[in-house]
């Protein structure tokens, strides 16, 4: 059952969720609602923000008081390919870091429709070879949403180049299907407190442009996960992107991931970035905090 705070906050997602996409196509208007709809979130104590420019991208490291080097995170904010930045997932990212005692930088990544596929791809796999170049030999490849498919198709490519992968993926409600063939998309409309099928069908054109929406670095569900890193992936009982996880886990069991899903009773889509107002929320990211603390660094191994 759900926390009296959690009820209260998804009812007024719902009603405030008509008037953050009332405009269904114009990408500006979904980018100024989703930098208001942040700032019902505050950032958290006991982490520092810096916001800096790495690999030729605007990025932030979020670095809690009590840190660790031994690992670090690379974090992707979702937001469907158009929306979406370190602004806008501030909070959730700073919990995530102080609950792991390790730094997150974060980057805004090139986004459609001013920069449709593979721009995204493109950042994220600058960004993380920028990082083993500078000496990070542990680090955890992380996203929300289309943040959670784009770390998986940059997996895709840094493992078809022979490159050095993540030691682990966290994945949040990850966007694997842009041809939103998953039952709970039509199954979860009514219920999903955030996004509707619509909004889904309005990105993916705009990111994928004329591409077919079936290339497994557009939507990785149709891809292969042979030697895919450990994966942690939350998702919410009542979102529209739950078959995209729960088929997601399936496959990679089945390529010998060894793959954690979380099932939240009750949860929408992406709740994590409600933590500090939703109890289920701070506990999902105090697990999060404990599977990346159960990986094993390179001189540990």
């Amino acid at each position: 059952m759900n926390s009296f705070q959690t009820n209260a906050i998804l009812m007024g997602v719902k009603l405030f969720k008509k008037s953050l996409f009332i405009n269904r196509t114009e990408t500006l208007t979904h980018r100024l609602s989703f930098e208001r709809l942040s700032n019902f979130v505050k950032f958290p104590a006991y982490v520092k923000r810096n916001n800096i420019q790495y690999a030729g991208l605007e990025a932030c490291w979020f670095t809690p008081d009590k840190s660790s080097l031994d690992k670090i995170i690379f974090y992707l904010p979702g937001g469907g390919y158009c929306v979406g930045s370190c602004n806008t997932h501030k909070g959730l990212i700073g919990r995530m870091a102080r609950a792991a005692g390790h730094p997150i930088i974060a980057i805004n990544y090139r986004k459609a429709p001013e920069n449709p596929y593979p721009a995204a791809i493109e950042d994220a796999v600058r960004v993380y070879k920028q990082l083993v170049e500078d000496g990070y030999k542990n680090i955890i490849l992380s996203g929300d949403s289309a943040g959670g498919g784009l770390a998986l198709a940059t997996t895709m490519v840094l493992r078809d180049e022979g490159f050095k992968l993540p030691m682990a993926l966290v994945l949040l409600s990850p966007w694997t299907d842009l041809t939103c063939s998953g039952d709970s998309v039509t199954r979860k409309k009514d219920r999903d407190a955030l996004i509707s099928p619509e909004l889904l069908e309005v990105f993916a054109k705009k990111y994928a442009g004329k591409e077919d929406l079936k290339n497994p670095l557009i939507s990785p569900l149709f891809g292969d996960f042979t030697n895919f890193p450990p994966t942690l992936i939350q998702v919410g009982t009542e979102e529209l992107l739950l078959d995209d996880a729960t088929r997601l886990t399936k496959k990679m069991k089945a390529s010998g991931v060894l793959v954690e899903m979380e099932l939240w009773e009750g949860m929408m889509h992406v709740f994590q970035w409600m933590a500090g107002l939703m109890p289920e929320a701070n506990d999902a990211i105090k697990k999060i905090g404990a599977f990346i603390n159960r990986q094993i660094t390179v001189e540990e191994a």
